[in-house]
C-alpha cells in the first residue's frame, strides 16, 4: 500500500517562469559562448567535438527564443487584453460617493492598474536585459566569424585546400560587408573546376578565382569609373589568400568596401581617387627627395619623409619612416634598389620597422578632399596647375633637406573664413560639396613611445591651417606625475615581462664585458598610435619628429637588449667594466655616460671615462662628446659633472668626430662603451 500511495502522490508544483527568467537563460547561453571564445586558442574550442557544439547551441537558441516569443504573445493576448477590457468597463461606472463602498468594477480596475505598474517595472528590466543581450549576441557573432576564419586558416596551413569552404566564406564576408555576391563555376568534366566569386559594390568589383590548388587562385579588382587601378593591390590580396591568412584577406576586402561605400555616399570627393592620389603624392615626395640626395635611399630614410611603399601593407598608402640600425646595415645594395622601385615585399613583414599607414576616418570637422580633376596632391617642378576656385598651389620648404621646395594643392578659404578662422573648425569653402566630415589619419604601426616634447611638437606640426595660423589642437598635454616613464616602459618591452626592477643588463661586445646600469628614470611618456593629417604636406614636419624619438628609444633599449650585444662568447666576470647611464628630463634626447674601466688583475685599479650623447633636432644624427672635449675632470662623480653641463653649450664643433660616427652608425650604448674602453688611453 505504501508503494501505491507513493506512486499516486501529486508532483510538487513547478515554479512559475517569467519572461525575465527566459531572457536570463538565453543570456547564460551567450555567456557560455563568450567563456569559450575569450581564450587564446579559440580554434581548438570551436572543434565540433570540443566544449562548444554549434548545432546544439543553435537548438538551444531556437528553443529559448521560441519560449520568449510564446510568453510575450500570451502576455499580449491575456494580460494586456484583460486590463484593457477592465479599464474600458470602468469608464461607464459611476464613481463611489463618500462613505459608500467602491464598485466592484472600479476595484478590479484599480487592482489591474497596480498589476500593470508591477509589470511595467518588469518590462523595464526586460528592456535592459534585451539591450545587453543584443550587444552580447553581436559580440559573439563577430567573435564566431573571426574564429571561423582562423579555423579555415589553420586548415589551410596543413596544405588542405577546400574550394567549397572558401566560397562559402567569401559569400558570408560579402553579406557582412553589404556587398553583392555572385558565383560562376568553370571547368569541364575530369578537370579541376574553378569557382569565380564576384563581390560587387557601388563602383567596385572584386573577382576571386578559387580552385583546388594555390596556383589556381587569382584576384582582380576593377572600378566602374576611370580610376587607374594599381596591380599591387591585387598581389597584396592574393598573397594573403594564398598564405591562408583569411582574417588578413578579409580585412583588405573590408578596407576596399569602406572606400567604395564612402565614395558612393560622398560622390563629389571620391575616396578611392583620393587614396590613389595620396599614394601618388608620397611617391612623388620620395622622388624629389631622392633627386636632392643624389639617389641615396638611406639618406631619404634618415632625413626625408620616409620610403613610400603604397599597397605594401594595406589598401591605402604606407610610409616606412624608421628602420633599426642593424637592419639598415644588413640590407644589400640589391635590396635597397628594390626598395627604390617598391618591389622589396619582405620589408613589410619585418617587425622591427616602423610604419605610417594612412587611412580615412570620420571627423567632427569638415575637411576638403580633392576631386578627380586634380590628379595629384603634390606637383613636381615640371608640372604646372593653375589655381582654381576651390584650390591653390602652395610651395612648402622641406624642413630637413636644404633648398628643397615642394608644391602642394591646398583648399582656398573664402573671405569670411579668412577673417573668421576660429577654433571651431566649421569652415565652408565656396564649393561646400567638397567639404565632408572625414580626415586622413596616419596610424603608427607599431605604436611609438614618445616624450612630452615629441607629443607637443607633433601636435604643433599638424595644428596649423593653410594660412599658417595655429589651431586649438596646439595646446600641449599636461605632464602628469603618475604617468609611466619612457625608460621603464622600454625596459619592460626588452625584458618582455617587466618584472626586473633593476634597470641593468650584462653585455659582451667583441672582447669587452660590460655591466650597463640606467640611473633613475625621469622621462614621462605616452603611446602615439594615430596622428590626424589635415594636409599631406604635414608629413614633412611630422616624420622627422617621430624618427628622432625612435632613434632615442633605440639608444635606450640598447642598454637592456642583450640579443645583439653578446657577440663575443660568455661574460668574463673578472674584467667586467661598469657603465652608468643617465637620461635627463629637461633634455629627453640626451644621454650621459660614465664608465669605470678596471685595469688591474684583481680589479683594484680602474680608470674613469665619460661621454655625452645627444640627437640633433633637425637631422636626427647622434652626436657624441668625450669628457675631455667637455673639459670635465676625471673624478669618481663624473656623471654629476656631466649632468651639470648645459645642453645649449653642446656644439658640433666641439664634438668628437670618431665617437660621433660610432654612435651614429650603431645607435647602441654598448658599442659606444666598448669603443671608449678600447681607446681609453688614446683619448
Amino acid at each position: 500500500m505504501e508503494g501505491a500511495s507513493e506512486s499516486t502522490a501529486p508532483e510538487p508544483p513547478r515554479p512559475l517562469r517569467t519572461v525575465s527568467d527566459e531572457f536570463r537563460e538565453l543570456q547564460n547561453i551567450v555567456d557560455q559562448f563568450r567563456s569559450q571564445l575569450d581564450t587564446t586558442n579559440g580554434i581548438a574550442n570551436l572543434h565540433p567535438f570540443g566544449p562548444i557544439n554549434a548545432d546544439q547551441a543553435r537548438a538551444q537558441f531556437i528553443e529559448a527564443c521560441s519560449r520568449i516569443r510564446d510568453s510575450l504573445t500570451a502576455y499580449r493576448n491575456t494580460t494586456l487584453g484583460s486590463w484593457a477590457q477592465l479599464l474600458a468597463n470602468s469608464v461607464h461606472q459611476q464613481p463611489a460617493h463618500v462613505g459608500q463602498q467602491m464598485p466592484i468594477a472600479d476595484s478590479v480596475a484599480l487592482a489591474a492598474t497596480k498589476r500593470a505598474a508591477v509589470a511595467g517595472q518588469e518590462l523595464s528590466e526586460m528592456r535592459k536585459i534585451t539591450d545587453a543581450l543584443h550587444q552580447d549576441l553581436g559580440s559573439c557573432q563577430r567573435k564566431l566569424f573571426a574564429a571561423a576564419g582562423k579555423a579555415i586558416s589553420h586548415v589551410q596551413s596543413y596544405g588542405m585546400q577546400s574550394s567549397e569552404l572558401l566560397v562559402e566564406r567569401l559569400m558570408a564576408t560579402a553579406k557582412r560587408l553589404g556587398l553583392a555576391c555572385y558565383t560562376d563555376v568553370q571547368g569541364r568534366d575530369g578537370e579541376d573546376k574553378v569557382t569565380t566569386v564576384t563581390l560587387a559594390g557601388g563602383i567596385l568589383v572584386i573577382d576571386v578565382d578559387i580552385g583546388m590548388s594555390k596556383d589556381q587562385m587569382k584576384i582582380k579588382i576593377s572600378y566602374v569609373s576611370d580610376i587607374e587601378h594599381d596591380q599591387r593591390i591585387d598581389m597584396l590580396m592574393l598573397s594573403r589568400l594564398r598564405a591562408g591568412d583569411i582574417p588578413g584577406f578579409e580585412k583588405l576586402v573590408e578596407q576596399v568596401a569602406t572606400l567604395d561605400r564612402l565614395t558612393k555616399e560622398k560622390s563629389p570627393a571620391s575616396f578611392i581617387h583620393n587614396t590613389f592620389a595620396t599614394a601618388s603624392t608620397l611617391t612623388e615626395i620620395q622622388k624629389q627627395e631622392l633627386a636632392a640626395l643624389n639617389g641615396d635611399l638611406r639618406q631619404v630614410l634618415r632625413h626625408g619623409s620616409g620610403i613610400a611603399l603604397p599597397y605594401m601593407r594595406h589598401i591605402g598608402p604606407s610610409t616606412l619612416y624608421f628602420m633599426p640600425a642593424t637592419l639598415v646595415h644588413g640590407l644589400q645594395a640589391q635590396e635597397w634598389a628594390l626598395l627604390t622601385s617598391n618591389d622589396f615585399a619582405p620589408i613589410a613583414d619585418m617587425p622591427q620597422c616602423l610604419w605610417l599607414d594612412f587611412v580615412w576616418e570620420p571627423s567632427s570637422k569638415q575637411h576638403c578632399l580633392l576631386t578627380e580633376k586634380f590628379p595629384k596632391h603634390c606637383l613636381g617642378s615640371d608640372q604646372m596647375s593653375e589655381d582654381s576656385e576651390t584650390h591653390k598651389v602652395v610651395s612648402h620648404p622641406h624642413p630637413t633637406i636644404h633648398d628643397l621646395e615642394m608644391r602642394f594643392l591646398e583648399p582656398v578659404l573664402s573671405n569670411s573664413e579668412s577673417e573668421n578662422a576660429d577654433t571651431s573648425g566649421t569652415q565652408q569653402t565656396e564649393n561646400s560639396d567638397l567639404r565632408i566630415p572625414y580626415t586622413l589619419a596616419a596610424h603608427l604601426a607599431p605604436e611609438l613611445l614618445a616624450c612630452a616634447l615629441t607629443v607637443r611638437s607633433v601636435m604643433t606640426a599638424v595644428g596649423h591651417k593653410a594660412d599658417g595660423s595655429p589651431s586649438i589642437s596646439q595646446i600641449s598635454p599636461r605632464l602628469l606625475e603618475d604617468a609611466p616613464t619612457l625608460e621603464r616602459l622600454i625596459h619592460a618591452g626588452c625584458k618582455n615581462d617587466g618584472t626586473d626592477e633593476l634597470l641593468q643588463a650584462r653585455h659582451r661586445v667583441d672582447q669587452t664585458s660590460l655591466l650597463i646600469k640606467l640611473e633613475s628614470p625621469q622621462i614621462r611618456a605616452w603611446n602615439i598610435s594615430r596622428i590626424p593629417i589635415n594636409a599631406v604636406h604635414q608629413i614633412l614636419d611630422v616624420v622627422p619628429l617621430l624618427r628622432r624619438q625612435a632613434i632615442f628609444n633605440e639608444l635606450v633599449a640598447s642598454c637592456f637588449n642583450t640579443e645583439l650585444s653578446n657577440l663575443g662568447g660568455e661574460l668574463n666576470m673578472s674584467d667586467i667594466s661598469t657603465v652608468a647611464v643617465k637620461t635627463l628630463a629637461n633634455d629627453p634626447f640626451r644621454i650621459d655616460m660614465c664608465i669605470k674601466i678596471f685595469t688591474g688583475s684583481d680589479n683594484s685599479e680602474f680608470k674613469v671615462q665619460g661621454a655625452l650623447l645627444r640627437i640633433s633636432e633637425a637631422e636626427g644624427d647622434v652626436v657624441a662628446w668625450t669628457h675631455q672635449s667637455l673639459a670635465v675632470s676625471e673624478t669618481s662623480d663624473m656623471l654629476a659633472a656631466l649632468s651639470a653641463i648645459s645642453s645649449d653649450s653642446l656644439t658640433k664643433e666641439s664634438a668628437h668626430k670618431t665617437l660621433s660616427k660610432v654612435a651614429d652608425i650603431s645607435i647602441s650604448i654598448p658599442v659606444v662603451a666598448q669603443w671608449l674602453v678600447t681607446h681609453v688611453g688614446s683619448l
